[in-house]
């Protein structure tokens, strides 16, 4: 069932479910994307600023991405997003760390020059053991339902 602008609403809190990287993910993504140390030499990492291999933030990210498609997005009649106004990492990620993904719709606003869409600025976070490994603000722009 399609989900539509005016299905969402302030305040609503979703769970997307989790994820977990193996070293060999991690160290796969990172070779081709982010080539630093941290992700991609758990000799080296042992004896960087946290201890061991950590995941790329941008592999955080694309994990999550893929979760809020499925929990959000994916549903909705998307229309693409403006942008993400805050990205952070708070902590690492490392191999075998469960990650749970989560979402809140934070406001929502109807287009003042566009009748089909409207706009869902909505917060996602990832967490490990109740802390917080990512977290963005993303504004996603949202089909009306009589367009």
């Amino acid at each position: 069932m399609t989900r539509y602008f005016e299905d969402f609403e302030a305040g609503t809190v979703r769970q997307f479910g989790s994820f977990s990287l193996s070293e060999d993910e991690i160290v796969e993504f990172a070779t081709q994307y982010d080539p630093q140390y941290l992700h991609t030499d758990p000799v080296a990492a042992a004896d960087g600023p946290f201890g061991g291999l950590i995941a790329s933030g941008w592999q955080t990210g694309l994990e999550c991405m893929r979760l809020v498609v499925e929990g959000l997005l994916g549903p909705a009649d998307s229309m693409g997003a403006i942008g993400l106004e805050e990205l952070s990492w708070p902590a690492p990620v490392r191999p075998g760390d469960v990650i749970e993904v989560e979402n809140e719709i934070l406001e929502t606003r109807p287009s003042s020059t566009r009748s089909d869409r409207g706009y869902v600025r909505n917060r996602t976070v990832a967490s490990h053991d109740g802390e917080p490994v990512l977290t963005w603000v993303a504004v996603n722009i949202i089909g009306t339902r009589d367009r």
